[in-house]
């Protein structure tokens, strides 16, 4: 990406002042109170956009102390830009009342949205923070601030082999865990169910077994009741009802019986008297039956067996007594069924609660795709900083003449340098050195997390500790590395190391 042109309409002190920049370096030269860091933070509130702070903070945040002098409800400006291939005008109004922010592209007259994230991708997704550690150096900015190490570590992590990077490990593991915490709490919640459902089967199953007990108990009771009073003459009951049926069916063979003797006894008395009168036959007939039935009704009133054994209301009471045990034996089968069906489901239920179910599965998987993320990022972490710390040991080596070969840097970004015989740590050596190396780490730093779309790299007095050779070896360095540099300055002598070396520049004077 590179800046062509900037239009401060009203931002600061400054009013419709209009900047052209080009590619090389860009010297922009003025007094103190000239303006240079108004320019500045114009510039990185174009790309990043600038909001109000709150409280007592507001009064010395960024947006009050570039708050314009005049005109304050008009608080603008406008920036043209090259990413792509393609040039694109970005439009900003700061003002409390009407902020905003508009995007068009000039080559194609396409309209894009800051909102939906297209100036974002124009910057290759570089975020606020990357930026202010790597292209933009404020005045006695030189040391990278706490967030290039999170924002590294987290670029190291997620960095697959590939350039776009936009996958947040921080976010990932985050996500993650709030998943995993959305599953423990159901988990818990379940278990909880289960174990509330385990305790009412277990008093359920308590409660049937005694009932099934008692039952029992009145089932057995009811049958030795029962047997005392049927079997007391020691006739079973089964007995008893076939003797009234053998009974009953005696009765009646002897009714026929009796009636078939009196007809044949009639016949044969006629036969043997040879008596032929009608009135005799009959006089005869009826004495004759007279007598049989006489005979008959002594035979059936005659005591049996049966009727010595069981009376008719004590078979009533038999019966009786049947029923209730037959009911007794239902009751208890009913809450044996019962009490079975609670029993199976209590041991399925055990077994469901000893057995991982899909929501400890997924707990699992949460857990080993966290593990693989985190290992994954470690080895990439190693990968990234190995192309980190060489690339800024290269710069550094180049920025010093090859005094420092090479460099270590820890997770935290603590940094030590290596000559060609000793270690020494950075805290040991000049503060010009010191200078150096973290500028060698911006720089290396940009190219790891600005590889998508190179930044103009913006300097804003940022070689007060550095002498003329540490000076003129950065501006060459620049000059061969860097497509876009604005260099910000109050004094003359890197106008004059770049003469005295024929660096080209453009000069802008404020």
């Amino acid at each position: 990406m590179k800046i062509e042109k900037l239009e401060i309409r009203n931002f600061g002190k400054m009013q419709n002042r209009t900047l052209e920049f080009s590619d090389g370096i860009q010297l922009i030269s003025g007094e103190n109170e000239s303006g240079k860091s108004t320019v500045h933070t114009f510039i990185r509130s174009m790309l990043f956009g600038m909001t109000r702070g709150r409280g007592r903070a507001a009064k010395n945040d960024v947006y009050s102390r570039y708050e314009p002098w005049e005109n304050p409800a008009y608080y603008a400006g406008e920036m043209v830009l090259e990413s792509g291939g393609k040039r694109f005008r970005l439009t900003r109004n700061f003002g409390r009342q009407n902020a905003n922010a508009k995007l068009v592209c000039l080559t194609d007259g396409e309209v894009l949205s800051v909102e939906d994230g297209d100036l974002s991708m124009l910057l290759g997704g570089v975020s606020e923070i990357v930026y202010d550690n790597t292209a933009s150096i404020g005045q006695l900015k030189g040391r990278t601030e706490e967030g290039l190490a999170d924002e590294l570590r987290n670029y190291m992590a997620n960095y697959q082999g590939s350039s776009d990077g936009e996958l947040d490990v921080a976010a990932a593991l985050d996500l993650l865990k709030q998943k995993r915490k959305r599953l423990e709490q159901e988990q818990k919640k379940t278990l909880a169910g289960l174990e509330k459902r385990k305790e009412e089967l277990e008093t359920k199953i308590s409660v049937f077994t005694e009932e099934c007990r008692q039952s029992e108990e009145n089932l057995q009771q009811a049958k030795e009741q029962m047997k005392r009073d049927i079997y007391q003459k020691d006739v079973p009951i089964e007995r008893v009802r076939k003797m009234k049926k053998e009974s009953r069916k005696s009765r009646k063979w002897g009714a026929a019986c009796v009636a078939l003797a009196g007809f044949l006894l009639f016949l044969c008395i006629l036969q043997f008297f040879h008596i032929d009168s009608l009135l005799t036959r009959t006089g005869l007939g009826l004495a004759i039956a007279a007598l049989l039935y006489l005979a008959y009704s002594l035979f059936r009133h005659r005591k049996t067996e049966v009727e010595q054994v069981v009376t008719e209301p004590e078979e009533q009471a038999i019966r009786r007594q049947q029923w209730n045990v037959d009911r007794l034996k239902q009751e208890l089968g009913q809450k044996q069924t019962v009490l079975s069906n609670l029993q199976s489901e209590y041991e399925e239920l055990c077994i469901s609660m000893t057995e991982k179910d899909h929501l400890q599965e997924e707990l699992d998987a949460l857990s080993m795709a966290g593990e693989t993320i985190q290992s994954l990022s470690v080895q990439m972490q190693s990968r990234i900083g190995d192309r980190l710390k060489q690339q800024m040991s290269k710069t550094l080596s180049s920025l010093t003449n090859g005094r420092y070969l090479q460099v270590n840097m820890d997770e935290n970004l603590r940094i030590g340098l290596h000559t060609a015989d000793e270690y020494v740590p950075l805290e040991q050596v000049s503060r010009g050195t010191i200078e150096q190396a973290y500028f060698a780490l911006r720089m290396a730093a940009m190219d790891v997390l600005c590889g998508e779309e190179e930044l103009p790299v913006i300097l804003d007095e940022s070689f007060a500790f550095y002498d003329e050779n540490r000076l003129k070896e950065t501006l060459k360095w620049l000059a061969e590395n860097r497509t876009q540099v604005l260099l910000f300055t109050c004094q003359k002598r890197e106008e004059e190391a770049l003469s005295e070396m024929g660096i080209p520049y453009r000069k802008i004077v404020l």
